[in-house]
């Protein structure tokens, strides 16, 4: 029979117990950067040591918290005839079921919160134009006379699609035309999906500001898959930059929750569309048919929503056909936010085009 001795005391323990168990998740989140479980969202640190400090000091307060309030209000009781085994078990592994549910609720509304805070970026205007059935935004930089090199950039599927737009007005910003994709529901699907990329070369070698014979493309998560199949099929592309492209199936796992709160993380590994979409697309398969023209594959080196290994072992074949970059401390979804990874796109096309 259970007996609590006191309703105080019982809620002492209860609320000891829960202060701690999230105390220790948030160890854990920072000890396996699990940031889908993390309060304090460590990613814009630079080292993964500073990004484990703050972590790790949430959990540590927390913990010590949580224990020296509880041992100082409750010094007398403690020592007292008190709870026994299964009392100190049943509340302690409620406080700990609590902790679990709190996080897994409090963290995606932290995130939601930080990612809602406007953020100044290098944005750029462009005027609208028609692409096979989506609509996209063609950016020129201000002034420019003679024919120059044109980027097409293709967003991720399904990903936010806004990414794009850092990316694209510091490029245009060093000189280079850009046509950002905006695909909607429609231009989805597959094999109507195949069009986007020609439709764009279309239109780009015919605007007199631009060179026709220095046109590349570039694409972020799926949005690289069907660049890789594109530029395979189409030697309009001069040079090819995919960003952390899928290729491969992500299996399912506690990774996810590296760079996604637990909500996102189950609709990401539950999305069958983009699954769907990512076999028809086969990029891996035609990968390899973009040779001997440029190409260019950038991953974050902390990338958690890609199945790196299949790729690695793909790239130990054709390491001569791609030139193959890792941004430090960059993950999947912050990749091209990442000063290093503008830079390093930038220069690229430039050395390429």
């Amino acid at each position: 029979m259970l007996y609590f001795v006191s309703k105080e005391l019982a809620l002492g323990y209860l609320f000891f117990s829960f202060l701690s168990a999230l105390g220790v998740l948030q160890c854990v989140a920072a000890r396996y950067h699990l940031f889908g479980l993390a309060f304090w969202d460590g990613r814009a640190q630079r080292t993964c040591r500073q990004r484990c400090i703050w972590g790790y000091g949430l959990g540590i307060l927390l913990i010590a918290g949580s224990g020296i309030w509880f041992f100082v209000s409750h010094w007398v009781e403690i020592f007292a005839p008190g709870l026994a085994g299964a009392e100190l078990s049943l509340l302690f592994g409620v406080g700990a079921a609590c902790a679990l549910a709190v996080t897994l609720v409090v963290a995606p509304l932290l995130q939601h919160l930080r990612s809602s805070i406007p953020l100044q970026s290098k944005g750029s205007e462009g005027q609208m134009v028609a692409v096979s059935r989506a609509t996209g935004r063609l950016c020129i930089p201000a002034g420019a006379t003679a024919p120059m090199p044109a980027i097409c950039l293709v967003p991720g599927f399904g990903a936010n699609e806004k990414v794009m737009d850092t990316l694209a007005g510091h490029m245009v910003q060093e000189g280079l035309i850009v046509l950002v994709i905006h695909p909607d529901e429609e231009s989805h699907a597959y094999p109507e999906i195949l069009a986007l990329l020609p439709a764009a070369m279309s239109l780009l070698s015919k605007r007199p500001e631009v060179d026709p014979q220095r046109l590349g493309a570039l694409g972020y998560d799926l949005g690289g898959d069907l660049v890789i199949r594109a530029a395979s099929a189409s030697k309009r592309i001069k040079a090819v930059a995919a960003l952390a492209p899928v290729l491969v199936d992500t299996p399912v796992s506690l990774d996810l929750l590296g760079e996604l709160p637990y909500p996102q993380a189950l609709r990401w590994a539950g999305d069958r569309k983009r699954a769907k979409l990512r076999k028809e697309l086969n990029a891996l398969e035609y990968g390899a048919k973009i040779a001997p023209r440029p190409f260019l594959l950038l991953y974050g080196a902390e990338d958690r929503l890609v199945a790196r290994a299949p790729v690695e072992e793909w790239l130990a074949q054709h390491k001569d056909a791609v030139d193959l970059k890792v941004i430090p401390s960059a993950g999947h979804l912050n990749l091209v936010n990442r000063p290093m990874a503008l830079h390093t796109i930038v220069q690229w096309f430039k050395e390429h085009l």
